[in-house]
């Protein structure tokens, strides 16, 4: 049976009932993610999942080997996409194509939130092969070990 996730945000929040707030890791303190539509509402196909960044925080700077989606909800920002940067606010839907360097930054004076979809976590190994991923350092652009 289908879930419903209903928005409860108040107060400038963005929140939905029974989807827990995570962090996004330790490189990222001041980036959360959300897991909508994942197994933990028994899809078996795919994920959507709204990340939040912090005014001035970024994603991780990484290149993977699956595509992804994302739809700006929330404040304006920038995107890199391989070596090129494009500015992003509300309404603006991007497509990060498998294995592309990419990573999202907020503006400094107000957060960023996006929707992201992607094939669940087994699903990209069906269809991509094993996971690749590779995290480059912001400043010199090399790959992390």
């Amino acid at each position: 049976m289908g879930v419903i996730h209903r928005f409860t945000g108040e107060n400038g929040a963005w929140d939905w009932a029974g989807v827990p707030v995570r962090d996004y890791g330790p490189l990222r303190p001041q980036v959360s993610v959300r897991r909508f539509v994942s197994r933990q509402d028994n899809s078996n196909n795919m994920e959507l999942r709204y990340f939040e960044l912090a005014p001035g925080a970024c994603s991780n700077f990484e290149q993977h080997n699956y595509e992804h989606g994302v739809l700006i909800l929330r404040g304006r920002g920038t995107v890199r996409l391989g070596q090129d940067i494009y500015p992003v606010q509300f309404g603006d839907a991007v497509f990060v194509e498998s294995d592309e360097i990419h990573q999202f930054r907020a503006a400094e004076d107000e957060p960023l939130g996006f929707m992201c979809a992607v094939l669940d976590k087994d699903l990209r190994v069906t269809v991509h092969g094993e996971q690749k991923l590779v995290i480059f350092d912001d400043e010199t652009g090399e790959p992390q070990s």
